[in-house]
């Protein structure tokens, strides 16, 4: 059965971590093995080895002072003779302390045992020499010989124990040690066989494919590039790069989406009203436009009295109202198209004030116009971007109420990518528009009048789109609403002309 690649990676993966962990087993248990085997050379064996050494000393440093005793009767040799005595029954107990093998303690037990019979044979031997009974002393002095002799070799013999002791321990020592090596051997080999196997999956079907992908996304986003192979230098980071940009394109091409999808539900709705307003048109227009001259008519036939012709000026505004909400229907359903011609956009401004001006003066608006030179020609048409003007200023009269200032600022400027522009901002100091609408003034239909058909600014927005400029709106900086119409010029060569 074959193993997917994350198993094959996987499985290499834990083979040299497992490889490392028992390295590291075993060198922890060598370090503690090797710790422990050091300790008992040391601390024990060579501890046994000294008290060894330490017998055969003291008991060699007592011979010869019975002889010297025997000789001139000098107390001194006894007292030098005790002094050595004392010392080897410490070495004794010591060896007894140290000494842990097979045996050690038996001999120590049979040279315990020979010395005090020694001792004791020694003592009378003395005895005798200071009783005067020299030839007494001196035959038991030649027995008590051959067990000194006998003492000498049990001494000899727990160091020899011990010796052996020590070299087997060496010997296992060297044992583990080489055992520890062949592992140790083994290990690499295991772990430079599983890292040049897990290389070479690596390279073959993660880094060469990765590779492959990066220059063929270099060589679908330029073709004309011969040499992509020499350029990725960093695999992993240019394919990275790649897939942040095409993420990023994603985001962008779902932003245009959602927009699109948007534009296609404003298009089914403006469908829509255009086949409303077209109903409208042909059932109301005709109708009201008899009815509108009946009235007419009938207020100039009959003499009327002042309560009457208040209830004549109200219909006919009412019926003005009506077909002023018709007339902006069929505006926004049919589209009329543009006749341009070249003109400035100053002479427009001018005509809407102009025509606003009696509407602004009984509301007393005031009107601060700015323009320190007349826009330059550019080919518009003037009787629609009129009423663009007409209906912002209208807007921003209805929001002052009971007064107050309208300022129109004209100037010239460069948006990419647009190029030169004629800029006419129209900014109010009223109340303002409430953040949470911002966005919504410009959707068809929506109206914060009561009597509104919510179709004004929609109509002026698309007026100056096909103009192929835009229709923006923000806050004043203090307080009100500021409407921003950008509309392009001609040519550049036109622009520098002016």
């Amino acid at each position: 059965m074959s193993l997917s690649l994350r198993k094959r990676i996987l499985l290499l993966l834990t083979a040299i971590v497992l490889v490392n962990i028992v390295g590291a087993g075993v060198t922890l248990w060598y370090t503690q093995r090797s710790k422990a085997l050091q300790s008992g050379i040391i601390d024990m064996e060579v501890g046994a080895m000294h008290a060894a050494f330490g017998l055969t000393s003291e008991l060699l440093s007592q011979r010869g002072y019975t002889t010297y005793f025997f000789l001139n009767s000098d107390p001194a040799w006894l007292t030098q003779m005790e002094i050595h005595h004392k010392a080897f029954q410490e070495q004794l107990e010591r060896a007894r302390e140290f000494s842990t093998i097979q045996g050690g303690r038996e001999i120590l037990n049979e040279i315990e045992s020979q010395y005090i019979r020694y001792v004791y044979a020694r003592e009378q031997v003395i005895e005798h020499y200071k009783n005067n009974r020299r030839e007494d002393g001196a035959r038991l002095h030649w027995t008590i010989r051959e067990r000194f002799h006998n003492i000498l070799s049990l001494c000899d013999e727990f160091r020899a124990l011990h010796e052996e002791s020590i070299e087997r321990q060496r010997a296992a020592y060297l044992d583990e040690s080489a055992m520890l090596v062949a592992l140790a051997v083994t290990g690499i080999l295991l772990s430079a066989f599983s890292g040049a196997w897990l290389a070479s999956v690596l390279v073959q079907r993660v880094l060469n494919p990765i590779r492959d992908m990066a220059n063929n996304t270099l060589e679908a986003l330029d073709p004309h590039h011969k040499s992509h192979a020499a350029t990725v230098n960093n695999e992993v980071e240019a394919l990275g790069d790649k897939l942040r940009s095409l993420i990023t394109d994603v985001g962008d091409v779902q932003k245009q989406l959602d927009a699109s999808r948007e534009s296609l539900i404003q298009s089914e709705k403006l469908a829509l009203v255009g086949k409303l307003a077209a109903g409208v048109a042909h059932s109301i227009r005709n109708p009201l436009t008899s009815v509108k001259m009946r009235l007419f008519s009938l207020e100039r036939s009959l003499e009327l009295d002042e309560h009457q012709r208040e209830d004549f000026e109200v219909v006919s505004e009412e019926i003005s109202h009506v077909e002023s909400i018709v007339k902006n229907f069929l505006e926004f359903a049919r589209r009329p198209k543009l006749r341009p011609r070249n003109q400035s956009p100053s002479d427009v401004v001018d005509m809407a004030l102009r025509l606003l001006r009696h509407r602004l003066e009984s509301n007393g608006t005031e009107i601060v116009l700015n323009r320190q030179a007349r826009l330059p020609e550019i080919p518009l048409d003037a009787d629609q971007l009129k009423e663009v003007f007409v209906n912002l200023m209208i807007n921003a009269c209805d929001a002052l109420v009971t007064g107050g200032t309208i300022t129109v600022t004209e100037e010239t400027g460069l948006i990419e990518p647009m190029g030169e522009v004629a800029v006419i901002r129209i900014a109010d100091n009223g109340p303002g528009i409430p953040a949470d609408i911002m966005d919504k003034i410009f959707d068809p239909f929506f109206s914060t009048k009561e009597e509104g058909s919510g179709l004004g600014l929609a109509i002026a927005r698309r007026v100056v789109e096909e103009h192929g400029g835009w229709l923006h709106v923000r806050s004043g900086d203090d307080g009100g609403a500021v409407f921003v119409i950008a509309l392009p010029g001609n040519r550049r060569s036109t622009w520098l002309r002016s």
